[in-house]
Order: C-alpha cells, then sequence, then structure tokens
C-alpha cells in the first residue's frame, strides 16, 4: 500500500482517497504501457496498429513520451511526496492530451477510435479534481528523533496560574491554512491572550484582538480582511475579575503581526519583544497596526544569553526559575519567538506563535501551504528548523499554535480567578 494511504488529510475520507489511488495507478501504468509500446514497436508494425502514424510519424513520437511523462507524473509525486501537487498538474495535462487525441480522431472520421481516450480523459479529469479540491496529498516534513534526553529543570512558584484570554476569532480555508487543506473545511483562527501569573510579575503573551480590532483590520490591505468574530478584549477581561493590572509586567509578543498586537491599544503596559522584531515591524508597510497601537508603550527588549534550551541555541529565562523561558524562532518573521511555561503540576506548554497556524501543522509535519508561506514567512527554511524541533518534543509538550482554539484545550479561562485560582 503507498505510504500516502496513511495521509492525515486524508483520513476524513479514505474510501475516496484509496479509489482515487487505484485510478491514479490503472491510468499510470495504462499510459507508460502504451507510450512505451508505441515507442519500442518497429515502425512498419507501429503503422500498420496507427494507421495515423505514417501521416505524422512525429506526432506519433511525441505522443507516446507525453503518454509516459504522464502516467509517471501521475504516480510517482504522490507516491514519493515529493512535489505531490505535480499529481494534478499531470492529470491535467492528460485530460488535455486525451481531448486532443479526441478532436484529431474526429478529424479525420475515426470517430470509433475515440473510446478509450474519452475514458482516460474522464479518469484523469476525477484524478485531478480529487488531489486538488477533496483528499490532496501532502509533503510532510521529515521526522525528527524524539528527544529523551531530560526535560530542563524547572521550578515554578506555587502560586505561579495559567490562563486564557480569548478575544475573539476569524475564518479562514484550511487550504490557506496548512498544507494539503481542503478548500471546503473552514478552520476557525482563534486570537488569544495567555495571562502566566507569577510573584515576580505577571505576563500576557500576546494580546489579542483590541476594542479598535475593526480599525485595525480595515488598516490591512484587502485580500488580508476575513470574517471575524470579537469577544472581550483582554483588557475587559482583567478588569471583570477585578485583576490588579499593578502585577502586570508586560505583553510579551510571540510576534508583532495585527492579530497578536490590536489589544494593546487598551493596554497601557510594556511591550516586551526582541530588537529584531522591533526592527521588523518598524519596517512593515503592509501591516502598519502594531506601528499605531504600540505609541506611547515603552519597549521593554531582551536577548538570548541563556543556554540552549530543548533544541533551540539559546534562550531567555524570565524569571530566572525555569517557569517562563523565551527561546528565538526567527522564521516567520525575522524577530519571532516561541514560549515554554511550566506550571508548578509540572505541565508544560509551548506557545509557538505562528510558527504554526494550526495544530495539524506540528502533529502531522505540515507546512503552511507554499503561497502562504511565500507571503507571510520571512525565512521558510527556519520555519522547517524550528518546525522540527517542536515536533521532536511534542510528546512531552502541549503545543499551542497562537491560531488553533483546541490546542488551549486544558488552560483555564481567566474567570477562574473568581473562584479563588489566584
Amino acid at each position: 500500500m503507498p505510504k500516502s494511504l496513511a495521509d492525515p488529510v486524508s483520513r476524513r475520507r479514505p474510501g475516496l482517497h484509496y479509489a482515487l489511488w487505484v485510478l491514479q495507478w490503472m491510468l499510470g501504468v495504462a499510459l507508460v504501457g502504451a507510450g512505451t509500446f508505441k515507442l519500442l514497436l518497429p515502425f512498419d508494425q507501429a503503422v500498420e496498429v496507427f494507421p495515423w502514424a505514417a501521416d505524422v510519424s512525429g506526432l506519433f513520437i511525441v505522443t507516446s513520451v507525453l503518454d509516459i511523462l504522464g502516467g509517471i507524473g501521475i504516480v510517482l509525486p504522490a507516491l514519493v511526496r515529493v512535489l505531490p501537487r505535480t499529481t494534478v498538474v499531470a492529470a491535467v495535462g492528460v485530460l488535455f492530451l486525451m481531448l486532443s487525441s479526441v478532436v484529431f480522431y474526429l478529424s479525420r472520421g475515426e470517430a470509433s477510435e475515440i473510446a478509450p481516450n474519452l475514458v482516460m480523459a474522464a479518469v484523469a479529469a476525477a484524478i485531478a479534481w480529487g488531489r486538488w479540491r477533496t483528499v490532496p496529498i501532502t509533503a510532510q516534513l521529515p521526522a525528527p528523533e524524539p528527544m529523551t534526553d531530560p526535560m530542563p529543570v524547572a521550578t515554578p512558584p506555587d502560586q505561579m496560574r495559567l490562563f486564557q484570554l480569548p478575544t475573539g476569532s476569524y475564518v479562514t480555508r484550511a487550504a490557506f491554512a496548512i498544507s494539503g487543506g481542503a478548500f471546503g473545511d473552514q478552520r476557525h483562527f482563534a486570537s488569544t491572550a495567555v495571562l502566566v501569573i507569577h510573584p515576580k510579575g505577571d505576563l500576557l503573551i500576546d494580546a489579542g484582538f483590541g476594542a479598535n480590532a475593526e480599525a485595525h483590520i480595515n488598516m490591512l490591505p484587502s485580500f488580508r480582511r476575513a470574517a471575524h468574530t470579537l469577544a472581550d478584549t483582554a483588557s475587559v477581561q482583567l478588569d471583570a475579575v477585578g485583576y490588579d493590572r499593578a502585577n502586570l509586567l508586560g505583553v510579551l509578543l510571540t510576534h508583532s503581526h495585527w492579530d497578536h498586537v490590536s489589544g494593546l491599544d487598551s493596554l497601557d503596559v510594556p511591550i516586551w519583544m526582541t530588537k529584531a522584531e522591533e526592527q521588523y515591524a518598524a519596517d512593515s508597510t503592509s501591516d502598519p497596526v502594531f506601528q499605531a497601537v504600540s505609541a506611547g508603550h515603552r519597549i521593554r527588549d531582551y536577548a538570548f544569553d541563556g543556554p540552549a534550551y530543548l533544541g533551540f541555541p539559546s534562550s531567555f529565562d524570565v524569571h530566572g526559575d525555569g517557569s517562563v523561558v523565551v527561546v528565538p524562532a526567527a522564521g516567520h518573521t525575522s524577530g519571532s519567538i516561541i514560549v515554554f511555561v511550566t506550571v508548578p503540576s509540572g505541565e508544560r506548554y509551548a506557545f509557538i506563535g505562528d510558527l504554526s497556524w494550526q495544530l495539524d501543522g506540528i502533529t502531522h509535519r505540515l507546512q503552511k501551504p507554499l503561497m502562504m508561506r511565500m507571503l507571510a514567512d520571512s525565512n521558510s527554511r527556519q520555519v522547517r528548523r524550528d518546525m522540527g524541533r517542536i515536533i521532536a518534543i511534542q510528546d512531552r509538550v502541549q503545543i499551542v499554535p497562537a491560531h488553533d482554539a483546541g490546542s488551549y484545550t486544558g488552560i483555564p479561562s481567566l474567570v477562574a480567578i473568581k473562584d479563588g485560582a489566584k
């Protein structure tokens, strides 16, 4: 069985996935066999089998080669998962080749010859549609060796707590969210701030949507605007539980894109970010929101002067006890970070920002779609490298992509403070 039968994105429709594989193999073998047969057949015999070859011998050879290439293209890329979407291109090419053959035969008054071409055209069309829209095959990242070393020492104080503050969401198609995602599958991208309460001072990881989120969305290019739902801002949620903002050291940004910083418009606290990310935000021309909401805020920069941490080359230990450790992940933006949090129960979390937009990207080793990588990521090679590091520890840490609402499962909402959680 081809290994792509285990394709995670196709498990939703395994019957259709298997049926398409049968069609791919049947059509691929038929095309390669037919093309090879025509090329190996002595020309005088070929003319007897294909009378038209005598009139257009060059076309006979060209179409034989195209048959072979089409058959290989329909099977091989999907089988080895190297540029698997080439399967769609090959299927479309075979479709046009078969339809062209039908036209050619009809022009010669040989309508009785078109039946095989029509059948193969229909099969090619089914493969092209199925592998493009319904059950695409994806190119997975290489599987790294799982990390087996002891986890870094962390001594979080008993008073430390972790809370999620959902501020809304927006809708995008899975096809734009994850490699191989179906166009008909909608994903609701979360915009959630996370409050880390610590005796030495609290931090918000990202700020979520703000009070002026609608205006912020309108500041973006039209193609980046999406249907969205707004909830209470982080500021409103803090006030609703009587939170003492004197304890808040600031907002620790995973990066400076609008949906992570919008809530700064109602949070009068320092912004924790790297120099590299500050420069990235200053140079941005397509996302002016950070420049608007950061006015008047003090920037608190920090350096990664600590040791290697869980595969990352350096780190910054916020409180010096291993409970909140920041590592560089400068791929999505040039100053992106990942925040590791360890709570008193021993549970560990990795808030990975937009390294992957969805948890599928980590659990199934899937990148963002190619077009979105080109548009959204500053350094795709670094993203792949850092994804490998996170994939290697996924069984030992709860991975939380910023925009996957399901990944926040188990993190209580801030209202738990009312019940004496603080």
